[in-house]
């Protein structure tokens, strides 16, 4: 019996031999910030700081949610951009969540010289710690 020339394949387009669909970047999207891996009541949780440091913050990270990782990664640290911090510079305990893989932390700016610092794992951001005085790495 033939099959009907109407009917659609059921294969997905790259294996009917066609093109494979392009990888997706996540540098060329915006982060999507998580607080699931912070500790609470570390001293460096958003329940540790100032109601003025939790507004700016939260209003950082709505600037920041707007720009894609590629363009945060290409501005100055000083700015909107993110700074590297190795892992043996950060002086609060590591969470345990975090793998051993996870080399360095990344540092961005939320209002003056004020950080709050955490890893990303491709589009999320997992912030661990308010840097809100100061103590979470050295900022020599």
């Amino acid at each position: 019996m033939a099959k009907p020339t109407n009917q659609k394949s059921t294969k997905a387009p790259f294996l009917k031999g066609g093109k494979a669909p392009d990888p997706i970047n996540p540098d060329d999207f915006p982060p999507a910030f998580s607080f699931e891996k912070m500790q609470d009541g570390s001293g460096h949780s958003f329940n540790c700081c100032q109601d003025d440091d939790r507004l700016h913050l939260a209003k950082r990270i709505f600037m920041l949610s707007r720009l894609p990782w590629k363009e945060i990664r290409n501005t100055s640290a000083k700015g909107l951009g993110s700074e590297d911090i190795p892992k043996y510079r950060i002086k609060p305990p590591v969470p345990n969540s975090v793998t051993h893989d996870v080399t360095y932390f990344h540092s961005l700016h939320y209002v003056g010289k004020k950080r709050f610092v955490g890893y990303r794992v491709g589009q999320i951001f997992y912030v661990l710690w308010i840097d809100h005085n100061f103590k979470v790495y050295s900022h020599g």
